[in-house]
C-alpha cells in the first residue's frame, strides 16, 4: 500500500509536491490520470513549481500527437492554469483521518484494513505453555524447522534425507509429526492416557487442531491443546538429542518427559496449583 496516497499537498511555493508523483490537485495523482503525457515527460520527479506559471512549462521527450495525449495535454492545461503559486512553503494534508490529523494509530489502521488474511493459517497460542513452545508449533506449522527436508530445499550439503527417528521417508515436518512411528506410538499413549478418542493426523496443521475434535470442551479442551503442543516439542528434542548428542529415543522416555514437564507447566501457568502428581498422571484433573 503506497502510503503517500493518503497524503495530500496543498500548494504554496510548489518546492516540495512533486507535480506527476503525489496527490495535490486532483483526486488521484497526475501521473494516473495522463499516462500517455507521462511517458513522454523528461523529469519524471519534477516538482509543481517547475511545471505551474512559466510561460512553456513542458518537457518532453517527444511532442504529443495522438488525440488521446492531446487530450491529456488540454486538460493539464487547465489544471496549471487553475494553480496560483504563494510564497509560503508546501503543505500536507493527511486523508487517513476525519481530522486531518496525521495519526500513528491511523496508518495503523489502513496497513491492517489492507492486508488479505482469507489464506493465512493463524495459530491459537496455548496459555499455558511458555512461549518458546507455541513459537516451535508457529514455526513448525510453517515448516521453518530445520529438518532434513528444510535443509535439502536450501541447497544444504551433507544433509541426510532420512527420518532421525525412525529411519523411514523423507524427515519433514509432516513425516516427523504424524507418520513417523515413534510419533504415532506417543500419540495412541496420549489418546490412551487421556481417555480421548484415537486419531489419525494427515497433517500436522491438522494434528494442533485436534483439541477441536475429540469431545472435549472448556478446560480440558485447553489442556488437551498444550499436551499436544508439548508433545511435539518433546519429539522434537529427542530428536534433536539423537542427531546431535547420540542418545537412542526412548518411546517411554519421552513420554515420561511429557507427562513431568506437562504436570510443572500445568500446575503453575494453568491455574491448577491443588493438582497432584498422582492425579495428573491418571489424568484426573476435572
Amino acid at each position: 500500500m503506497p502510503l503517500r496516497r493518503f497524503f495530500k499537498g496543498v500548494v504554496g511555493d510548489g518546492e516540495c509536491i512533486a507535480f506527476w508523483l503525489d496527490l495535490w490537485v486532483c483526486n488521484e495523482p497526475l501521473k494516473d490520470l495522463c499516462p500517455n503525457l507521462f511517458r513522454l515527460e523528461k523529469d519524471k520527479k519534477c516538482r509543481v513549481k517547475c511545471r505551474v506559471g512559466l510561460g512553456e512549462v513542458w518537457k518532453w521527450s517527444s511532442m504529443p500527437a495522438s488525440e488521446t495525449e492531446m487530450a491529456e495535454l488540454d486538460f493539464l492545461d487547465s489544471v496549471v492554469e487553475s494553480v496560483n503559486l504563494e510564497g509560503r512553503r508546501d503543505k500536507w494534508q493527511w486523508l487517513g483521518d476525519m481530522s486531518g490529523e496525521f495519526k500513528v494509530c491511523s496508518v495503523r489502521r489502513l496497513i491492517y484494513s489492507e492486508l488479505d488474511y482469507s489464506n493465512n493459517y493463524v495459530l491459537k497460542w496455548c496459555k499455558w505453555l511458555p512461549i518458546k513452545c507455541n513459537v516451535f508449533i508457529w514455526q513448525a506449522e510453517m515448516s521453518k524447522i530445520p529438518t532434513s527436508d528444510a535443509l535439502r530445499r536450501r541447497n544444504m550439503v551433507g544433509v541426510e534425507g532420512s527420518c532421525a527417528l525412525c529411519g523411514e521417508g523423507s524427515e519433514s515436518v509432516e513425516h516427523l509429526f504424524t507418520n513417523c512411528w515413534v510419533a504415532m506410538r506417543v500419540w495412541n499413549h496420549i489418546c490412551s492416557w487421556t481417555r480421548v478418542q484415537h486419531f489419525f493426523a494427515f497433517s500436522f496443521r491438522d494434528l494442533i487442531e485436534v483439541h477441536k475434535h475429540v469431545g472435549l470442551k472448556g478446560k480440558a479442551k485447553k489442556v488437551f491443546q498444550g499436551i499436544i503442543f508439548l508433545s511435539c516439542w518433546v519429539i522434537w528434542r529427542a530428536r534433536n538429542k539423537l542427531k546431535f548428542e547420540g542418545k537412542q529415543v526412548k518411546i517411554e522416555e519421552v513420554i515420561s518427559d511429557i507427562k513431568s514437564i506437562g504436570f510443572l507447566w500445568v500446575r503453575s501457568r494453568a491455574k491448577f496449583s491443588n493438582l497432584s502428581c498422582s492425579n495428573w498422571c491418571k489424568y484426573d484433573i476435572v
